[in-house]
């Protein structure tokens, strides 16, 4: 493979991230009915069961889209290993926990979607077994929050090493993938608390960190691209 070609899979692979959460906020948050705000872990068994056999065709597509264009984020994941592994010059310690990390982020979350779509399949079923489901896949999300914050914790590491005279990241993109990851601790309150900010609906326990993970991702996914495009225009000069 030619090093233009190579290239411009980095650059496909980089712009799965914008897209993941283009598709992802549509399908979890608006047709998953996540969006202005989840249902309540107050609910009863009767009020979760009603909910989606009410929001049934909307429930079922959105997890189907989630759990297909879910494998974006594995492209994204293998391309900040790829540049991460132009940084770490000896160990590649830090490349391969972010490469691992980011695998069982979508393993993780995909979990938590299936969860919600098999209540979706016989939503005639008893409305305790919906409800044990939907907080399932729940907790799913939220307990195992430090899967991710590894895997952004690996990146600004290494981003902070970077000692090249154009590096792949500023400082302070290194400091806000550290934030948020450090954002997504108190999710495991969710576990303690049905209600308020530490709820699985609350500030504290869905807003701020499911922000926080996509701004991120866009983030990071910004200054991926135009490394990229840096290198194209220098293969460009030297092909000429």
């Amino acid at each position: 493979m030619d090093k233009r070609t190579s290239l411009n899979y980095e650059m496909i692979s980089a712009w799965c991230g914008p897209l993941f959460v283009l598709i992802f906020v549509m399908s979890f948050g608006v047709l998953g009915h996540n969006l202005p705000g989840p249902v309540s872990p107050t609910l009863s068994p009767a009020e979760i069961g009603a909910h989606y056999v009410r929001n049934l065709s909307d429930l079922r597509l959105g997890w189907v889209i989630s759990l297909v264009f879910i494998s974006l984020y594995l492209p994204w994941s293998a391309q900040i290993s790829e540049h991460m592994r132009h940084i770490e010059k000896h160990s590649r310690v830090m490349t391969y926990l972010q490469l691992i990390t980011g695998a069982l982020t979508v393993f993780v979350v995909s979990f938590g979607m299936l969860c919600w779509a098999v209540a979706c399949f016989r939503p005639e079923r008893d409305p305790a077994i919906i409800q044990t489901l939907h907080d399932i896949g729940w907790e799913s999300l939220e307990l195992q929050w430090a899967i991710t914050t590894v895997q952004m914790f690996a990146m600004a590491l290494v981003g902070l090493a970077d000692k090249r005279e154009t590096p792949l990241f500023p400082r302070w993109v290194c400091f806000l993938s550290i934030w948020c990851g450090l954002s997504f601790v108190p999710a495991s309150l969710t576990l303690y608390f049905k209600t308020g900010p530490f709820a699985w609906n609350g500030l504290v326990g869905f807003y701020i960190p499911y922000a926080a993970w996509l701004v991120w991702c866009l983030v990071a996914s910004y200054f991926m691209i135009k490394d990229i495009r840096r290198r194209m225009s220098k293969a460009d000069i030297q092909a000429g």
